[in-house]
């Protein structure tokens, strides 16, 4: 029997790759990366291609979204910001997550998918946030039920609740392209080692007992 399509949301970071390794064991994947303007975005699409040179997906779609950033607030409106993402002033765009997930849905029509996977990770440590997100996600699917009608479409969220060094352990057990991946702030062409993303980044490995290597090949 063949296996369901699934779509996967890709910001080209370390979460995105392990998202779709998980997403590729059980579908058949297609990919999405939305250039949204953020500043490490030549770095995150290139990340992305190595991805999809990997996983060799059914489709993949690398689209301009400048409109996400264009809407963003400014800091002196939205307070004061800290992130260890990728993108650290993703907290100013207004709807953010709900925009990147209809975007999403909309491609995954294209391919008949059943599912759209999401890489976001949010620590057990946080527990406020983590219920906020299982609620998000809840809210979406119902969404998606009232929408698609007899078009069966769900949004999972695989890595939510697990920790940083457990992502990266999961990601190192699929045998997955680790340095496929970029997490960085800075639109440079190695890792800086110091900006938020980064530090995160490297506490991970560390943690995992691992050695990462983007950081390696770097050196």
């Amino acid at each position: 029997m063949p296996k369901a399509s699934a779509l996967v949301l890709s910001s080209g970071g370390l979460r995105s790759l392990v998202t779709a390794g998980l997403a590729n064991r059980e579908y058949r994947v297609a990919m999405l990366h939305l250039r949204d303007g953020r500043v490490p975005a030549l770095q995150a699409a290139e990340a992305f291609d190595r991805q999809v040179a990997h996983f060799k997906p059914v489709r993949s779609w690398s689209v301009d979204a400048p409109h996400i950033r264009q809407m963003s607030l400014a800091p002196e409106t939205a307070g004061v910001i800290t992130s260890t993402s990728s993108d650290p002033y993703a907290g100013l765009i207004p709807l953010r997550e709900l925009q990147l997930l209809t975007i999403a849905a909309g491609f995954a029509r294209q391919v008949h998918a059943s599912v759209i996977f999401w890489g976001v990770q949010i620590d057990p440590k946080q527990p406020d946030v983590l219920a906020k997100n299982i609620e998000l996600v809840q809210i979406f699917n119902d969404l998606l039920v009232l929408l698609n009608g007899e078009n069966e479409l769900a949004l999972k969220t695989p890595l939510v609740g697990l920790e940083d060094q457990q992502v990266i352990e999961l990601g190192y057990q699929m045998g997955l392209p680790l340095n496929a991946s970029w997490s960085c702030q800075m639109a440079i062409t190695q890792p800086c080692m110091s900006c938020p993303a980064c530090v995160r980044r490297i506490r991970a490995f560390r943690a995992a007992q691992l050695a990462d290597p983007l950081v390696a090949k770097t050196k």
